[in-house]
């Protein structure tokens, strides 16, 4: 089970994030692919004017060269961006996402997620999810962090996850990169990707996706991803050295909009 400490969710002026993406998927619904989907776009248009389609190549190559190369075309993947493309909505045959690299707060996050989810939900009729997940990608920098070199970034977060950094046989470490992945409640996990990469602008990643696999009802989405934000966020805080948090600017209740 997992034991993060619980804290107050407190916004960062200076947060590390880099995207937010929760993605559901269902059984596959030929219908997504095989038409365009018009009354799923009415219903996110507003807030999701751009639209793009895209549509991948898989080659294949048999490994002793018999055969030659062939082709097969992918399910076309519907993309729905805000006005400035920062966030935007992905539709393919068993899926649906939603993303944002302009992250404010999770209150914002979760009504773009209520409106694109009750759209799906009604275009397509789908009968329930067969996975959920979450997942906060942050990349801390010295520029968002404040850190004048390396050994300042490794000193903000804990010192399990630099451990492996700090060997007596080495200076400069170039590259790491560990995944954990732990058991939350029934049928869901959260995997914890830490890592670090060197060079001109050196970044430390974390990297927290919370999911479940199974049948999922689709009307218990938005209270699944609230459970699934607080743990995140408590694994987030966690990570962050309690004292080194000011790094990141947090901003005071009564300053909140």
């Amino acid at each position: 089970m997992l034991r993060f400490p619980q804290r107050e969710d407190v916004r960062l002026q200076r947060a590390p994030l880099a995207e937010v993406i929760c993605q559901v998927r269902f059984p596959p619904i030929l219908r997504i692919a095989s038409e365009q989907p018009a009354a799923f776009q009415e219903r996110v248009r507003e807030r999701f004017p751009q639209l793009a389609v895209e549509q991948g190549v898989v080659v294949h190559m048999e490994p002793l060269g018999t055969m030659p190369p062939s082709a097969k075309p992918e399910p076309r993947i519907f993309r729905f961006k805000s006005p400035d493309g920062n966030t935007g909505v992905s539709l393919q045959l068993n899926f649906y996402a939603l993303s944002t690299i302009s992250y404010t707060h999770w209150r914002d996050f979760l009504e773009l997620l209520r409106l694109v989810n009750q759209a799906a939900c009604e275009v397509y009729d789908i009968p329930y999810a067969v996975r959920v997940g979450l997942r906060y990608i942050n990349h801390l920098t010295l520029e968002n962090t404040g850190a004048n070199n390396v050994a300042e970034l490794w000193e903000i977060l804990r010192p399990e996850l630099t451990m492996l950094l700090r060997g007596d046989c080495w200076d400069e470490p170039l590259e790491m990169l560990n995944n954990l992945l732990l058991a939350g409640g029934e049928n869901e996990r959260l995997t914890l990707r830490s890592g670090f990469r060197s060079g001109e602008k050196p970044v430390f990643l974390l990297d927290f996706d919370h999911f479940s696999e199974g049948n999922i009802a689709l009307e218990d989405l938005l209270t699944l991803c609230q459970r699934y934000h607080d743990v995140i966020y408590n694994a987030f805080r966690w990570c962050i050295q309690e004292e080194k948090l000011a790094v990141f600017a947090p901003i005071p209740v009564d300053e909140e909009e």
